[in-house]
């Protein structure tokens, strides 16, 4: 079979008009041309992205080449690798300061800096060899256009970039900077929300029934399998005498309506309830409800769906429709997976796309959990490091602030801010605007679930514990384990003589901290 490159190729001619590169990358060459500069090069091209690499040092005469002049604003993203000796070479100020101001013009350009063995403020103040270069440059150009190149050397000195020291590890470093590249770009072509795909006949269907006169019934129950994408709102508001509109989302057996919203007759006639669930049987508690279920996603927006994560387009190219088609058959209609899978294989070889085909095709029809079973090739292909953070997150940490974690990730090597990047570029997660992880239940149940196989009858053998009840058995019976990477526990729902029905939150993480953290609040 053909080269999963020439499908790579057809996306980009199709997403990039002829001259067009997503990547610009700028360097001075006798510094890191064939270090870090062509690693980072042979990397970017290695995951299919167009880049544009300047050899400074073979240029002659005093202007920007032709190629340089549309190459620029023609890129997408700037990558300015700035060493020591980068400001003593004008052609490198020249293409900086004209990638500044491509940015200025808030065209959706973005610069990622590397500050590569140069301490950013040497770049920001001109100190140092920076001091010395533009001593040399005010000799032989006009004071308006070294001051263009020290703004723009300002500019690119202040921006969140990659700052390199020696003992660092280059490679971690370069697979860091390919993540953060393909993850705006990712963005730049995702101009349509992925998840607004086939939403219109949904919305037609559930507004009919909430049209529905007050006389016959006021509550909408939406069910389906998980991942189908019933809704995202919480309750908005407890107004008992005005028209309102409440929606639940992902309510099961264990919801208590009376306690939380009051009884359905409290409510004006004009009020209207909407529910979402994944278990049919707990809407037979309002009677009245009105069903609607959301079946399986229909295969033209299924190939939709799968081909803006897979190819970042709406149709995959002619050469890719057989196996695209292949793969959305396996995703049975549920666009979790067909968002998973597709992301999994963005710009990925063809070998890889067929050997996962394969795998997704061996899952047996009787599977209990085919949906997990679909999931988990793309946590398969994860990292070592990138794994531990996924499972800390289903596990413990949804719903929590990035920058509480981080640190703790930090110390135990594990790279969250690649880590992280990836797990969002496979879709396995999302951060939400206030950034607090988020992760999808199907996803969450995945996780747990693969916690639990580690011992299905000893709990305590388990790297993770999320079960107060588990987790009480395993202090009451000392069974601390050093294989117990993390555990958590909140009262005072835990209806425990032992503790006093105080509030108890434990937290240990064997695998950073060499001791247990205990904080009692008294109820």
């Amino acid at each position: 079979m053909e080269s999963v490159l020439a499908a790579s190729s057809s996306v980009l001619s199709s997403a990039l008009p002829p001259g067009e590169y997503e990547v610009f990358l700028s360097f001075r060459g006798p510094d890191v041309r064939n270090t870090f500069a062509d690693h980072l090069y042979t990397s970017l091209h290695r995951s299919r992205i167009r880049t544009f690499r300047d050899e400074e040092e073979l240029r002659k005469g005093e202007g920007i080449a032709p190629s340089l002049v549309q190459a620029i604003p023609n890129s997408k993203i700037y990558v300015p690798i700035l060493t020591k000796q980068y400001a003593s070479s004008k052609w490198c100020l020249q293409e900086l300061a004209q990638m500044v101001g491509c940015w200025k013009q808030k065209k959706g350009h973005l610069i990622l800096p590397i500050f590569y063995f140069v301490d950013p403020r040497d770049a920001r103040h001109q100190h140092g060899s920076y001091q010395e270069a533009f001593e040399q440059h005010a000799r032989k150009h006009s004071p308006e256009t070294v001051n263009e190149w020290k703004e723009a050397l300002r500019e690119v000195g202040q921006m969140k970039g990659w700052h390199v020291t020696e003992s660092d590890s280059q490679g971690a470093i370069i697979e860091q900077i390919v993540s953060e590249v393909e993850l705006h770009l990712r963005g730049i072509y995702a101009l349509v929300t992925d998840e607004l795909v086939g939403i219109d006949s949904h919305v037609e269907e559930v507004m009919a029934l909430l049209n529905t006169p007050s006389s016959i019934g006021k509550v909408v129950g939406i069910h389906g399998m998980g991942g189908i994408g019933e809704g995202i709102n919480t309750i908005k508001e407890r107004v008992c005498n005005h028209k309102v509109l409440i929606v639940i989302d992902d309510i099961d057996d264990r919801f208590e309506f009376d306690k939380i919203i009051g009884n359905l007759g409290d409510f004006s006639f004009d009020s209207r309830f909407m529910f979402t669930t994944r278990y049919k049987r707990v809407l037979d508690f309002f009677p009245g409800c009105k069903l609607y279920e959301i079946g399986e996603m229909s295969h033209p927006l299924s190939l939709q769906l799968f081909s803006k994560h897979a190819f970042a387009m709406d149709s995959p190219p002619m050469e890719d429709v057989v196996i695209s088609e292949e793969f959305v058959k396996v995703a049975a209609g549920l666009p979790l997976a067909l968002k998973v899978i597709g992301s999994l294989l963005f710009r990925r070889e063809r070998k890889f796309w067929e050997e996962k085909l394969i795998e997704l095709q061996g899952i047996p029809s009787t599977t209990e959990n085919k949906v997990q079973e679909r999931l988990k090739i793309s946590y398969n292909e994860l990292s070592h490091n990138e794994k531990q953070i996924f499972l800390d997150i289903a596990c413990f940490f949804i719903g929590t602030h990035k920058d509480l974690i981080y640190y703790m990730w930090s110390g135990c090597d594990f790279y969250p801010e690649s880590g992280i990047t990836t797990l969002i570029h496979r879709s396995l997660m999302k951060l939400d605007e206030g950034n607090h992880f988020w992760m999808h239940d199907h996803i969450k149940d995945l996780g747990r679930a693969i916690v639990r196989e580690e011992d299905i009858q000893h709990p305590y053998n388990r790297s993770r514990i999320w079960s107060a009840d588990d987790a009480l058995d395993m202090f009451r019976n000392a069974r601390v384990k050093i294989f117990v990477n993390g555990l958590m526990i909140f009262g005072p729902h835990i209806n425990e003589k032992v503790l006093d029905n105080n509030y108890i939150y434990i937290c240990v993480m064997t695998s950073f901290f060499s001791f247990t953290v205990f904080r009692e609040l008294n109820g």
